[in-house]
């Protein structure tokens, strides 16, 4: 497709994106009153009574709940307006936000060696701190008397982290697999793809967006 002017095609984005919000609304459907559900319930928690006074780990989590807020809110608009790999980008920092926060909270020692940290970032991998949640789960799970064959695996910690983490880092570093299935989001002909910005509105899309709102 030969283009002679690109001029006017930056305004025209917003006019098709308002265009195709609505189809791709229509297709994350069974998903909207969850993600309504998880946000809400973020907002109320802060608010919920406590036995013990707030401490370091609930003054230190807050802040990372309200980004984990942000960037639920950001991975949904995104997928409404049709870039997919770019709400990957930003659950995957959902990913590590919620870790942070079920990880600390709760637990003065982690939150004053990450308030402590020289670098001023987590001390702490997502290796780290998917062992660290696996274990919290494991002992939530026999302090209920229930008792789950996943969790008691070693290596459940690998589920979280390579078949979610790593499949959402994926879409946000540059591979090849992830960089082919965009291209076509704006194609002819379906043999060649047009270099330029565009909603992915394509039904081979979906499960992509789906695992994305899932793993949020």
């Amino acid at each position: 497709m030969a283009i002679k002017d690109s001029h006017g095609l930056w305004n025209a984005l917003s006019a098709l994106e308002i265009a195709s919000t609505p189809q791709i609304a229509k297709m994350l459907k069974p998903f909207s009153q969850p993600v309504t559900d998880c946000y809400e319930c973020g907002v109320e928690v802060p608010t919920l009574s406590c036995k013990r006074e707030k401490g370091m780990d609930i003054r230190i989590t807050g802040l990372f709940l309200k980004r984990l807020l942000n960037d639920l809110r950001a991975t949904w608009d995104l997928l409404l307006l049709g870039y997919t790999s770019q709400a990957g980008s930003v659950a995957a920092a959902a990913f590590e936000n919620a870790l942070i926060t079920s990880c600390v909270a709760g637990n003065i020692r982690r939150a004053e060696k990450f308030w402590n940290c020289k670098s001023g970032g987590s001390p702490w991998s997502v290796v780290d701190l998917c062992k660290m949640y696996t274990r919290q789960l494991r002992e939530k799970s026999k302090k209920s008397g229930s008792t789950s064959v996943d969790l008691e695996d070693e290596t459940y910690w690998k589920v979280l982290y390579y078949s979610q983490y790593t499949w959402l880092c994926k879409l946000k570093h540059p591979t090849i697999p992830s960089a082919l299935h965009d291209a076509f989001s704006v194609s002819l002909d379906g043999d060649e793809y047009i270099v330029m910005a565009a909603p992915d509105t394509r039904m081979e899309d979906l499960p992509s967006k789906a695992f994305i709102l899932t793993v949020t």
